[in-house]
Parts: C-alpha cells; structure tokens; sequence
C-alpha cells in the first residue's frame, strides 16, 4: 500500500518556524515514512526499524551541526549487514525508494544542479534552514518559476519540494513555480550540501 505523496506528511503540518527544534518532528517523520516504504519492499526485517529509528533519533539529539541524513544514516548502519559499500547500500534504498513514489522522484546523474547556489536563499531566505535541515539543496534554475531540489533520500525530496512550493507561493502572492524534485549519489549531495550550506 503507498501512501499518496500530495499529503507528504499526514498529520503533521510543516512548522512556521524553522529553528532546530522545530524542524526535528518533521525529521522523525520522514525517517518513520522512509522506513514504512523500505519495510513494505522487505529491505528492513521486523526487528530492525524500531532501534534503527532511535539510534538515528539519538544522532539526531546530539547533532550539533548539519542534522544527519536519515538515508546516509541507515546506509552506514545497514552496509556491514549486507556486504555491500555505503554507496552501494544507499543505491539499493534509493532503487526502492523511487519504486514506492511511482518514480515521481527522478535520478539528478547529470553534473551540478544548474542554477547559483544562494539564489533562492536570497530570493526566499526561509528556505535555507528548511533546505538545509532536510539535506535538500535546491536552485532556481533561470527564474524564480523553476525549482531544483536534490537530496539523497526521494522522500525528503519530495517533502522539500512541497515545503518549498508553499513558501515560494506565499512569498510570490499566489504564483506557484514548478518545482522539479530528484535524488542523487552520495558524492553529488555532499558537493551540492557543501556549495549550498557553508560559508
């Protein structure tokens, strides 16, 4: 059963502020929903969800700087069950992940994502913790009507670019830009997260 992605976080409204504590439900939940989709496709056994969720809930508490990402998190907690490489681990989560969103979440393979980096920080300077938290970097790609969002996780991809929607909308007035969403390999998103959040 697939949830329908429109409502990506049933239940819980996206916060108004975006502070740290704030933003922490809304990582919890895109861990809890990446873990349904990976446990109905039998990647996780039944044992293994519930301590995988509080150890990344722990990680999550003792960050300090960038909140990890729950996809990278597992990948490195999973890779030595399977004997595969992180990267390899991530591949086969994200291969599942794009299955269960009906391949609504495409794979950016194509170099960096086109667009500067801080433009729509500036336009919309919201978006930069949202973005930042949700390891979403995302440019807008010639104007402020097309949106690039890429993460390594298709969930937090398409939750970024719902959130993003929403903020552009009431910052533009009611003119909703087309926002393109797509997840990517490890070294990509650690280029992108580097180009896109330090200074």
């Amino acid at each position: 059963m697939n949830l329908p992605m429109s409502v990506p976080l049933p239940n819980l409204p996206l916060p108004t502020h975006t502070d740290r504590n704030s933003l922490r439900p809304v990582l919890d939940r895109i861990a809890a929903t990446t873990v349904m989709y990976l446990q109905e496709s039998n990647y996780f056994l039944a044992d293994e969800a519930t301590p995988l969720l509080a150890a990344y809930g722990a990680e999550l508490g003792a960050a300090s700087g960038l909140m990890p990402d729950f996809l990278n998190f597992t990948a490195e907690t999973q890779a030595q069950k399977h004997s595969l490489t992180v990267d390899g681990e991530l591949a086969r989560m994200q291969k599942i992940l794009r299955n269960s969103l009906n391949d609504r979440v495409q794979y950016w393979s194509f170099g960096p994502l086109s667009g500067k980096a801080s433009a729509i920080y500036d336009h919309c300077p919201v978006l930069r913790p949202i973005c930042q938290a949700l390891g979403c970097p995302a440019t807008l790609a010639g104007e402020t009507s097309i949106v690039h969002v890429a993460s390594l996780n298709p969930i937090s991809a398409q939750i970024a670019s719902v959130w993003i929607s929403q903020e552009l909308n009431l910052a533009s007035g009611g003119d909703a830009p087309f926002v393109f969403t797509f997840f990517t390999n490890m070294r990509a998103w650690q280029v992108l997260m580097q180009q896109h959040f330090t200074a």
